[in-house]
């Protein structure tokens, strides 16, 4: 588990800098430009980056060499990240080298977990997938929190945003030494071309149905983001209740990955993923219907847990229902798919809150869960693996 431990570290560093140096950017340009507008427009530009780089991304972890392909994504990063800690009186450039940001980092996850099943046996995969996704949870809860102490203590944008570069550096440097090999570079032959993990998604029905449940939960959650705070508000929960739900939902996801690591296995993974989906929207169901807010919060430490394991249990799914030489290409057409599918649902909820309040809101989101779930139970038709 060394090589798996190692990722995790490079993802732990990289994503809690990344997370940090990411509150430093919004108040950056908000700072700047007194307008929620710009703020807006910097998600936009960062979630369009995703998902236009998410095809090239994908073929890029298919023919070369995995490691180089990791190696590679965290330099041109730690380059556009330094550009960004030297223009940040720029708002517009900021938000342009966002975007870019993400086109550059958007190599580096295909990769990382289409190379996982090469790094690690196949009976220690779903342990080593869950030890990745609690790093990464982990740095989502811990980020946010650092950088609005660091700000708060006197640190500057351009400081954090230095940090971020330096943090790629050291995310390449844990990726170099990993010392076993981590597939890809084997040219893409077989089945060229960067739609190739489409393709594959639309003709295996496990993968289908599972990308198909994947972004009617996704839809919910993103509908959840927009709606905490007001939901918070309402309860009368103020800012330190809307960081505490959001922290639940984040930080739930560390108990549903170490819950996991103990349970998972790809025989397993159709009927959890399912499962999860349910119990993240029934989670998401309390929180919207919670007369208090510690109801809500306990609603949202349920579904973030659900969609911990959840996320675990999908990973290890693409992974044994694809080849390697097209692995990298699936995992980019669900991240591509995910980021559009979020970006879409985050401007619906804005509209469903301003029309019918965050309670209504939350409560579609639980209901995308529930319908996740449905959806995702015709796996259990098919063929175990």
């Amino acid at each position: 588990m060394s090589a798996a431990r190692r990722l995790a570290l490079s993802r732990l560093v990289s994503l809690t800098a990344g997370s940090a140096a990411y509150i430093a950017l919004i108040s950056a340009i908000y700072n700047e430009t007194g307008s929620a507008l710009w703020v807006s427009a910097a998600l936009f530009f960062g979630v369009v980056g995703s998902v236009v780089g998410a095809p090239a991304a994908g073929w890029i972890g298919d023919r070369f060499e995995r490691r180089r392909v990791m190696v590679g994504s965290d330099l041109v990063a730690a380059v556009v990240a330094a550009a960004m800690a030297l223009t940040i009186e720029s708002a517009l450039e900021l938000t342009l080298l966002f975007g870019l940001l993400a086109v550059a980092q958007s190599p580096f996850e295909p990769a990382s977990a289409s190379a996982m099943p090469n790094l690690v046996p196949p009976e220690k995969l779903p342990r080593a997938n869950a030890l990745v996704a609690g790093t990464a949870s982990a740095s989502y809860l811990l980020g946010p929190l650092l950088g609005g102490l660091l700000l708060g203590a006197g640190a500057s944008a351009p400081q954090l945003l230095a940090v971020d570069a330096v943090s790629f550096l050291v995310s390449a440097a844990l990726v170099v030494s990993i010392r076993r090999p981590f597939g890809g570079g084997a040219g893409t032959e077989s089945e060229p071309g960067v739609w190739a993990g489409v393709r594959l998604i639309a003709r295996e029905p496990v993968l289908r149905v599972l990308i198909a449940a994947s972004i009617v939960s996704l839809v919910g959650m993103g509908m959840v983001n927009v709606a905490n705070y007001p939901l918070s508000i309402h309860l009368g929960g103020g800012t330190e209740g809307y960081g505490a739900l959001e922290a639940l939902l984040g930080g739930g996801g560390l108990l549903g990955a170490a819950i996991a690591a103990r349970m998972l296995s790809a025989s397993r993974a159709p009927l959890i993923v399912t499962v999860t989906y349910g119990v993240s929207g029934a989670g998401l169901l309390l929180a919207g219907l919670a007369p208090v807010l510690a109801a809500a919060l306990t609603g949202m430490a349920i579904a973030g847990t659900g969609r911990g394991l959840g996320d675990v249990a999908d990973r290890t799914l693409i992974q044994a229902r694809t080849d390697d030489a097209r692995r990298s290409r699936v995992f980019a057409a669900q991240e591509g798919a995910a980021h559009a599918a979020f970006s879409a649902a985050a401007l619906a909820g804005g509209l469903l809150v301003s029309a019918a309040g965050a309670r209504a809101a939350v409560l579609t989101a639980g209901g995308c869960g529930l319908a996740a779930a449905l959806v995702a139970s015709r796996m259990l038709a098919y063929d175990r693996i």
